[in-house]
Parts: structure tokens; sequence; C-alpha cells
């Protein structure tokens, strides 16, 4: 205050009139803006504000509210007469009544009451379209991996991820895949920890841990590649991070052998000469493989691979004396894998053998790629002839996988869709094992002997079939198939 004047001082704005300030609140009330933000009028604002954001332009809008509200919008429109409730207000009106010359001058108006206002429609077009983007890159980088037998099936896992939709923003989420995709790429690896694959692919060791969400989304990709449903509890996980290689931890991957030779050198070597001794089963961990390998088999010797543990039981209740049998246990353990190439590091065959169905089949080429297994009994004669004689067996649905030892096995299967499982044929194969001539190429038929190939790395596969000549009458070059 300015002593004796009467006059309101400011320092940034020099001196204003008391009649300054009543003429400047009754301009504002006066302005369109002061006149919507009567307290009366706030259900149109309402109406005007859900219109705007919506990106509508409004023709007319609804009258809504109390005899107070229909009142105070009477007096604005300069009207003695009430609209009643639900009669439609035209903007037309309206903008006269305020003094506009459009709506976008209208919008302008609510804003100065109730501040900015988004336009929903196209926040939600734009979000729209990060979605469909991101949906769009997804399926690309899907098409360039490779994890199962059949790289369509991570389509599945596309459009499941997309179905689940995005979760913590478009940005977070991409970030979640690429670590996923990141993971997937590197997949089926050669016994890598899965702390360390999640540290090397994703950037944080505990990444790939349970209830993570990057784990969910690489164990959803998994059993989709593979074609079997998603885990459902911590056992089940572990089977399906061992199927493509990866080791939870090295005591939960286990092998179960028959007949395997021991010796005086080691713990592990003690223990396996006493249980071939008395035809006892044994279960190894990859850690007891990790710490005490096994001795190589001599260059002339043989094994077998089974898939199912009854045919592991069955020759231990018969007093097995025959050569090592391993047990697969559906897909393939570490511990399986390594076991495997320790055996057969000399030059031994490893022979193995699994049921005549999709995963059977699938499991047969996956071991023949990554540990030099030779499919044994298990062609299309093979096949035929376990179906002879028998009552039906149980039926499967969609298409078998490639079977290269015997192109035309896959064929058959596809198109007969009649599984055979090793138990059926059990006493056939016990016996065959037993036999000496069980190592013959009659025998093999036309599947691949493996080598591992002279660089001795112990991970590098060479298929080479036994049967396979070129036109010009010289051996077709083995198929490179490390993962």
């Amino acid at each position: 205050m300015i002593e004796g004047s009467g006059l309101v001082g400011r320092p940034d704005r020099g001196v204003i009139r008391p009649d300054d300030q009543v003429e400047g609140a009754e301009g504002r009330l006066a302005r369109p803006e002061g006149r919507l933000a009567r307290p009366d009028l706030q259900l149109l604002v309402d109406e005007l504000v859900r219109r705007f954001r919506a990106g509508d332009v409004p023709a007319s809008i609804t009258v809504r509210g109390s005899i107070a509200t229909r009142r105070a919008l009477a007096d604005l429109l300069g009207t003695d007469r009430v609209s009643r409730v639900g009669a439609r207000l035209p903007i037309d009106r309206l903008l006269s009544a305020l003094g506009l010359a459009s709506v976008e001058e209208l919008r302008a108006a609510v804003e100065g009451v109730r501040g900015p206002l988004a336009n929903r429609r196209d926040e939600r077009q734009a979000a729209q379209a990060a979605r469909d983007a991101l949906w769009h890159w997804l399926a690309e980088q899907a098409e360039i991996i490779s994890v199962g037998d059949d790289p369509t099936r991570l389509q599945e896992w596309v459009t499941a991820q997309r179905a689940a939709g995005v979760r913590g923003g478009i940005h977070a989420h991409r970030r979640r895949l690429e670590s996923a995709l990141a993971v997937l790429g590197a997949l089926p690896a050669d016994g890598v920890a899965l702390a360390s694959l999640a540290s090397d692919r994703a950037g944080d060791p505990h990444a790939l841990d349970h209830g993570r969400t990057v784990a969910g989304m690489v164990l959803d990709a998994v059993a989709a590649a593979l074609g079997t449903p998603r885990p459902v509890d911590a056992e089940g996980t572990r089977l399906m991070w061992e199927a493509v290689g990866v080791v939870p931890d090295p005591l939960s991957s286990t092998v179960l052998a028959l007949g395997l030779p021991g010796n005086r050198d080691s713990p592990i070597g003690r223990w396996l000469a006493d249980a071939a001794a008395t035809g006892e089963p044994v279960v190894l961990t990859l850690a007891n493989l990790r710490r005490w390998p096994l001795p190589p088999l001599l260059p002339t010797s043989r094994a077998f691979v089974v898939e199912n543990p009854s045919l592991i039981a069955e020759a231990a209740a018969r007093g097995w004396t025959g050569p090592p049998v391993l047990c697969s246990s559906g897909r393939p353990t570490v511990a399986v894998v390594t076991l495997v190439r320790q055996l057969a590091a000399a030059g031994a065959t490893i022979y193995q053998h699994a049921d005549f169905d999709p995963v059977g089949l699938a499991i047969s080429s996956w071991l023949a790629a990554r540990a030099g297994t030779v499919p044994w009994h298990m062609t299309t004669s093979d096949y035929l002839a376990s179906r002879r004689g028998r009552a039906a067996s149980p039926a499967f649905a969609g298409t078998a996988p490639a079977t290269p030892w015997d192109p035309e096995l896959q064929e058959v299967l596809t198109r007969t869709q009649v599984a055979v499982f090793e138990e059926e044929i059990r006493t056939q194969l016990l016996a065959a094992m037993m036999a000496p001539g069980a190592s013959s190429g009659a025998d093999v038929g036309r599947s691949g002997r493996g080598r591992r190939d002279a660089n001795g790395d112990g991970g590098h596969v060479v298929v080479e079939p036994a049967a396979a000549v070129a036109q010009d009458g010289c051996p077709e070059r083995g198929h490179d198939l490390t993962g």
C-alpha cells in the first residue's frame, strides 16, 4: 500500500488502482473461460471435456443436470426458457452465446477452465501403431531363430505373446523381449550354466531365475519350439532347460545307465565296477561326470542309448551282462550327452533307439547331431515290422520330424500317424543288443554313423551317411550338424 494514496504497489507490475482490480475480475468473468467457470455449468464443461478428449468435433451436446444447471445454461444462452434434460444443444448456439467463432476457440476456452486436453483418439491410435510395430518386429526376429525341429513353431509363441499384451509400457516390454530373443539365439546350448547364459545374454545372472518375466518368455518359446506344454513345476522347468542344453545346476542333471565299465582309479570307477558286476543300474549326476570323467570305450566297443527307463529295468531284472545301456529318459539331459561323449571319445560307436513317434524321432535326430549317436533299428522296415501282427497302437496328430538317416521313415509315420513305443518291442531290442552282430551295418539299416571332428573339441559332430553315394559314385561329404 502506498501511504496516503489508497493504491496498491507491486514491485513487478507497478501501481494498480483498486478499481483496476475490479475491472480485471469483471473482465475475466466476461471472457468465455470465465463464463464457463461458473459452478453451475461444470456438468456442461464436463461433457465438452469428454467430447474433446475423445477426438470429436461436436455438432451438438446433450443437456444434463439439475434445474440449477439448466437455469445457468439458459442464462448463458440469454433465454428465459429452461431446457429439459436430454435436450440437444447445438454447438453453434453455444459458440454464439460465448462470442466464439469456431469449435477450436471453444476448445481453447474449455482448456482455460480445465487445463490442456489430450486427444485420446490420437493417443490410442499412436499406442496401437506402436504395439503393431512391436509385434511385427518380434515376428521378424522369431523367423531367424531356430530352437527346435520346426522353425515355424516360434510364430505360435509370437501369437501368444501378442495375446498376452504389453506390460509396463512399449519400451520396457521391448527390452524384455530383446533379452528373451538374445537367450533364444544361444539355444540349443552345449551344457552352459543357467546363470552364465542369463549373464552373457540378458545382462543379469538372475534374469532366468524361476518366476522372472524373461525366463517365462524364454520357456514359453522353448515349449512352442519343442511342441510340448509349458512346464508347471520346478522339475518340469529343469527338464525343459536341459532339453536345450542348459544346466540349471549340475546335481539335478542325471543319466540312468546299466553295465558301465568301472575301474579302481576313482571312487565313481569303483562304484561302477561293483554295480556292473551285480547288474545294478546307476544314476550319475553331471557333477559326477565332470569331477570323475569316465574313460572312453575301446574303438571296437559299442554301447546303446534308449529312450525309456523301463528297458533298463527289464534288462536289470534279466541279469544284464551285455554292453553298456544308457537311458535318455525322454529328451536327453546334459548329463546324458556328456556321458555319451565320454564313452565315444576314442571312437566307440554309440547306437541309439527311441519310440516311433514325433518326440522319439526328434530325440534321435538331436542326439545324432549333438553327440554323434547312430540311430539303430530306427528305419522304415523296422517300424513296419514292429507293427506287424500287433493290436492297434496309439495314434498321434501332426507331422513327424525329419529323419535324415532314413527320409522315408518321416513320410511313413506322417501318413500312418501310428506310434510304436519301445516297451512294445523291448524283448526284441534287448535281444538285438546282446547279439554279436548288433553293430553290423545290416542292423543299423540306412542310419549314419557319427564321428568326432579331428579338432577334438568334444562338441563338433559330423554325421556321415553310411549308404549315401553321389551320382558320380563317390561318397557324399558329411553334414556338419554342430549346433
